[in-house]
């Protein structure tokens, strides 16, 4: 039996239980639960954009949850919530604003053999703690749950290190992005469904959307051709970033 037969048995048989188990309306207040999953990126760091290092730099990756929900009535409470991210760094954005500076210099330095890069990068972190109305749809004992959100969010971009070799073993290139981070409002907005399993414990299945607008001030892409003075492409604008998250995890209510 493949892994794909035995999900859809244990969806089927999930099913089965909440309709045997789900008889009685789920009367309780409180709902904790702990979610983990996939990540992408969302906004303007997500997608390639003419003379901007940081877009398209983003790429996917993975997350981390906990949720706190107080029905305030049966169909309406509050949610708070804290989640980390920690999304991968795709260099290429890096490399052609490095190759055309490259360009640029190779002619000075007499150097003219093509070049190849050696890349080492650290991970985007997108931390958040998120508070907001909520509503609830009560099936027997199956909820479904919808909510907007607005906190406290931290953006915290990577290291980008590179070294490039030209063919003729001369004039070595070093290029460094050194990582910056900034914190401030942001918004949220998303979606859950909590399958009851036995007595308290439910299946948690989540879907969020966060984003902010950042600015990263004071961070520039360096670039050391061989001899020739470094020079510095400095990026200092606001950006509106996010990412969307999708996972799944266990929770209690009481």
């Amino acid at each position: 039996m493949n892994i794909r037969q035995r999900f859809i048995i244990f969806f089927f048989a999930l099913f089965l239980f909440v309709q045997i188990d789900g008889q009685a309306q789920n009367d309780n207040r409180n709902f904790f639960s702990v979610t983990a999953g996939y990540s992408l990126p969302v906004g303007e760091l997500a997608r390639e954009k003419l003379n901007d290092p940081f877009a398209g730099l983003t790429g996917s990756g993975y997350y981390g949850q906990i949720n706190y929900d107080f029905r305030i009535a049966r169909w309406f409470g509050l949610k708070f919530s804290g989640s980390m991210n920690k999304n991968t760094t795709r260099p290429q954005p890096i490399v052609d604003i490095a190759d055309l500076r490259v360009a640029e210099i190779k002619g000075i330095i007499n150097e003219t053999t093509s070049h190849t890069w050696d890349t080492n990068v650290s991970r985007w972190k997108f931390n958040a703690i998120m508070v907001g109305p909520s509503i609830f749809l009560n099936i027997n004992r199956v909820q479904l749950e919808g909510h907007i959100q607005g906190g406290y969010v931290q953006v915290t971009s990577p290291t980008v290190d590179m070294t490039g070799r030209f063919e003729s073993g001369e004039n070595q290139i070093l290029v460094h992005l050194s990582p910056a981070s900034t914190s401030g409002f942001g918004l949220g907005a998303g979606a859950s469904l909590r399958l009851p399993i036995a007595g308290p414990l439910y299946f948690h299945l989540s879907g969020d959307f966060i984003a902010t607008e950042a600015e990263l001030k004071n961070v520039a892409v360096n670039v050391r051709v061989g001899n020739y003075p470094e020079v510095g492409i400095p990026i200092n604008e606001k950006r509106f970033v996010g990412v969307a998250n999708i996972g799944a995890g266990l929770g209690i209510s009481f």
